[in-house]
Order: C-alpha cells, then structure tokens, then sequence
C-alpha cells in the first residue's frame, strides 16, 4: 500500500505544477481532435482526397477548439471577441502549418498507414505549440497602458 500512495503523491505533485490551463486544454484539443478525426473520415469517404480532406478537418476543428478555450480554459482576454479571435487564429494557423505539414509529410512517406495516426502523430507535434501561443499571447491579459505609464 506504501508504493501506492507514494504513486499518487508524485501523480498529485505533477498536477500541482502543471501549467495554468493544461489540462483544461488538452481536454478540449482531444475534442478537437475528434472532430478533426470524425471530419477527416467522412470527407476522405464522400471523395476528398487526403491533402484536402486533412485541410478541412483542421479548420472545422479549429473553430470548434476556440469556442471551447475561449469559454473553458482560458477565459476573457479583455480583448474584443474579434481582436481576440484573430489572435487565436493566427496562432492556430501556425500550429495547424505545422500539422498539416506534419501529416502530409509522413504521408508522403508512409501513405499505408492509417491516415487516422498520420493526422494524430501531426496533432501531437502542433500541441506543444499551440499551447504556448494561446496561452502567453491570445488570452494573456490584455495590458493597460495607463497601468503601464504609471509604474514609471
């Protein structure tokens, strides 16, 4: 029973130093990634061929994760919802570049694996980024430049 509870007590010391947010929002990117995944399916099966299908199913999943870190993970910026949405999807560009990039180069290598992996090995790789850019620019506090003159 000892090295049970020393196991949980790493597992709770590792939550503990976390990042603000992370797993809020790897909770939402695993639902975005399902929608990426769901996305990818049904247009590789109405046709699409996988560069394509792959750049759908990025997109669609975007959305979807910005309605839910705006709401769950990350909360107001102080931002307007536009200005703030703007800076979500300039980030995710560059994060789903780099999926996409990812996966159509390993399927370039490798298109008999299942394009299921070569989308998640992709989103897996994007995550790390994605995360950093939200967090510290996209919902970093808007700054006051009252505040800031005053500290002067």
């Amino acid at each position: 029973m000892t090295s049970l509870t020393s196991a949980v007590r790493e597992v709770e010391r590792l939550f503990l130093k976390a990042p603000e947010g992370l797993f809020r929002f790897l909770a939402v990117g695993f639902g975005g990634l399902a929608v990426d995944q769901s996305v990818l399916w049904v247009a590789e099966h109405m046709g699409m061929p996988f560069a394509a299908a792959r750049a759908l199913a990025i997109f669609i999943a975007t959305i979807f994760t910005y309605v839910l870190n705006r709401r769950f993970t990350f909360g107001d910026s102080g931002r307007s919802v536009t200005a703030e949405a703007i800076r979500y999807f300039a980030v995710a560009f560059a994060a789903q570049s780099v999926n996409y990039g990812v996966s159509v180069a390993i399927w370039s290598q490798a298109a008999h694996w299942p394009h299921p992996v070569i989308a998640f090995i992709g989103a897996v790789v994007a995550t790390v980024f994605s995360y950093s850019g939200q967090r510290f620019f996209t919902f970093a506090p808007k700054s006051n430049p009252e505040a800031d003159s005053s500290r002067d």
